[in-house]
């Protein structure tokens, strides 16, 4: 057992109760009480110390963002650097998917995506893989409009996970874009506007 694998450990509980219960990562700092023994104990340990010689430091957030934004219950032996590789990709074409999707929301209708009978038609978009979640989230920074559908969609099935992963995802994703976000800004109002 090393002191960086016990760290990975914990990260990985932090970040799967943020994505799974009403645990907050950032209110917390990602502390969670857990101990030694604890770990020791575990069946998966090995998995934990492999991945602090498999994935640096500066990736274990973006590791563990890519899968628990997919399965907010992945467990350890499950996941792969893979799915690592996929995330960091898809945010490095995101100003071309970013793009892409604006062009797509013009085409259907700025208003007509918005329009909240059931479940609005971008967030299901945005369900169905056509719109990636990344697009949702900026523009949502621009014009807010999450929280109002949240407030509207009565739907009890689908909705409220939908709901649930983009209020967990935002914060690390914010984190992610930093100071590039007036990049999008302009991006959308040369686009949609």
């Amino acid at each position: 057992m090393t002191k960086e694998g016990f760290e990975v450990y914990k990260m990985y509980l932090a970040m799967q109760r943020h994505f799974s219960t009403d645990y907050d990562f950032f209110k917390y700092n990602g502390k969670v009480n857990v101990s030694v023994d604890a770990y020791q104990k575990r069946n998966d340990i090995f998995s934990f110390e492999k991945l602090t010689k498999i994935i640096p430091r500066k990736d274990r957030t973006d590791f563990f963002v890519a899968h628990f934004l997919d399965n907010p219950k992945e467990w350890i032996k499950s996941m792969s650097k893979e799915k690592l590789d996929q995330y960091k990709a898809r945010m490095k074409n995101l100003p071309i998917t970013f793009r892409n999707d604006l062009e797509y929301i013009k085409a259907v209708g700025p208003s007509k995506m918005m329009v909240v009978e059931d479940i609005p038609l971008i967030h299901k978009k945005v369900m169905e893989g056509e719109i990636a979640i990344e697009t949702l989230l900026l523009i949502d920074g621009i014009f807010p409009f999450i929280n109002k559908h949240a407030e509207q969609v009565t739907v009890p099935f689908v909705w409220p996970d939908h709901l649930k992963r983009l209020r967990k995802y935002n914060p690390f994703f914010q984190l992610k874009i930093g100071d590039e976000s007036y990049k999008y800004t302009e991006t959308a109002r040369a686009v949609l506007l």
